[in-house]
């Protein structure tokens, strides 16, 4: 069975990678950047550790529940991409993201049948998180009839080709990053039965601070949309006073808190290095900097906004 799902991951890898070396030889189509190739390696080296592996048992198993994980993802997103298909809509990605990184360790916890606290706390936080970011995400769409405008420029670009291309470059990117981010939450479905302690509370902390900003961040910015009178008007106040991004900033928190339940685990500390990317993903490497480009270009007075308050952390400077 290890080496069926091995050979399979293979053939898909190197279709991927394959594609991104054609599309990269046509400027117009700006694909094969140095960092979308950055997911097929990180995916590849994860899957020779888990092949190659001869660690301790706990490490071991840590990387064989990762990789139950990947196919759980795998089959969901595939799924959702024939959907995407039907519909002629990638933006149900976005729907699917939170729970694309939650419903796989959801699943394997599940199947366990055994519910300690811990394993409570950390099912409980994933549930929170991802029905409430998919129903966000589901009831803005559905208020927009029609394709995200990103996604829409791609399927214009690539034409015909989009409707194989868009599984790699949407559903399995996205898959890859989110299964990669993802780590903390299986350490802390693989940590031993253990008491409750510092790490829970932590972690709590963590996501209610998290969950504060991210959910009153949105339902801030949903009032003021229904509220403002002209486009261009910028939102300064709540928790936008506090951040540019607060429901970026939370977003983060609750990545920190995946990573505190993870320290459960004896191996948990190796996994905080995937919620230091998210943050460095959703504050300096493509989340905030990308909104604030299209921002700064289609609202005049945002560039006097970005003077006064705190780029993405609230206790950081303009």
């Amino acid at each position: 069975m290890k080496t069926v799902l091995a050979s399979a991951a293979g053939v898909l890898w190197v279709v991927w990678v394959a594609a991104l070396l054609h599309f990269r030889r046509q400027p117009d189509l700006r694909v094969g950047t140095p960092r979308e190739f950055l997911f097929p390696a990180a995916a590849l080296a994860v899957g020779l550790a888990w092949f190659f592996s001869t660690s301790p048992p706990a490490g071991t198993g840590l990387l064989t529940l990762h990789m139950r994980c990947a196919v759980i993802t795998g089959v969901l997103l595939t799924a959702v991409w024939l959907l995407s298909l039907l519909r002629r809509d990638c933006g149900i990605m976005d729907v699917a993201y939170a729970p694309a990184a939650a419903l796989p360790t959801l699943t394997l916890l599940a199947l366990r049948g055994s519910w300690s606290a811990h394993e409570i706390i950390v099912a409980a936080l994933l549930l929170l998180w991802s029905v409430r970011m998919a129903l966000h995400i589901g009831i803005r769409n559905a208020a927009h009839p029609g394709e995200d405008g990103r996604y829409a420029a791609w399927r214009r670009r690539f034409g015909g080709q989009w409707w194989w291309w868009s599984f790699f470059q949407i559903f399995v990117m996205q898959g890859v990053m989110v299964w990669l981010w993802s780590l903390p939450m299986v350490a802390a479905m693989a940590a031993p039965d253990t008491a409750l302690g510092w790490p829970h509370a932590l972690a709590i902390l963590l996501f209610a601070a998290g969950f504060v900003f991210q959910v009153g961040g949105d339902l801030q910015l949903e009032r003021f949309k229904r509220a403002r009178t002209d486009r261009s008007q910028v939102l300064d106040t709540g928790l936008w006073a506090l951040s540019r991004h607060p429901n970026y900033f939370g977003e983060t928190m609750i990545w920190w808190s995946f990573g505190a339940l993870a320290l459960a685990h004896p191996m948990g500390w190796v996994t905080l290095v995937c919620p230091a990317y998210v943050t460095w993903f959703m504050s300096a490497g493509s989340a905030a900097p990308m909104q604030e480009r299209y921002l700064a270009k289609t609202k005049p007075a945002y560039a006097d906004y970005m003077r006064r308050v705190p780029a993405f952390f609230p206790w950081g400077r303009p």
